[in-house]
């Protein structure tokens, strides 16, 4: 994972028919938010891009790492904003009337994502995982992303991500982010 990615402005790629792209979790974040935490006004080019990569007929992959943080997030942000004050533990709050409320808003929110999205395996036997237990013990990458980037490595797939520590891994990313743009030419 020494190899750095080479970032696109997503506000202008072209995407093209059937393209296979990786929508990371905190892009579904900002076209599905959480009440508690609404996407940001700059957020919208991530919109923008969704619907340029629909129109296009590129295809918007999820696999269930994405999915995986995606709701967890999701879970933690309306927790952290409302709900902490009253049930001090994530899991006691998970398991109350307003917990179970909130995760079927959340699960609404995956349904939609996945009639969006090209559901795909993981790919984890595919991967390098030395190279992304080296770069995480090197602190150059979370594992997560290193599983996310090996595998649109393995599988020829660009990461739609606004993730700016998304620079090591050599594959295509796009991205509205100006710091990883600069750092990913």
């Amino acid at each position: 994972m020494k190899t750095t990615n080479k970032a696109h402005d997503a506000r202008r790629y072209a995407f093209k028919e059937n393209e296979p792209i990786l929508v990371d979790a905190n892009v579904w974040l900002f076209l599905q938010p959480p009440a508690a935490q609404p996407a940001p006004a700059w957020a919208s080019a991530y919109s923008s891009t969704f619907a340029r990569l629909l129109k296009a007929k590129a295809t918007p992959m999820l696999d269930a790492l994405v999915l995986s943080e995606y709701i967890n997030r999701y879970l933690r942000v309306e927790y952290d904003a409302a709900w902490k004050a009253q049930y001090p533990k994530f899991k006691a709050f998970r398991r109350s009337a307003e917990g179970r409320a909130l995760a079927r808003t959340a699960v609404a929110d995956v349904r939609s994502i996945l009639q969006s999205a090209v559901l795909q395996d993981t790919g984890f036997t595919a991967i390098r995982i030395g190279d992304v237990l080296d770069g995480v013990q090197s602190g150059d990458v979370d594992f997560n992303d290193g599983v996310l980037i090996e595998n649109c490595r393995v599988k020829g797939w660009k990461l739609l991500t606004d993730d700016g520590d998304m620079t090591l891994g050599g594959i295509d990313v796009l991205t509205a982010n100006g710091k990883l743009l600069k750092k990913c030419p």
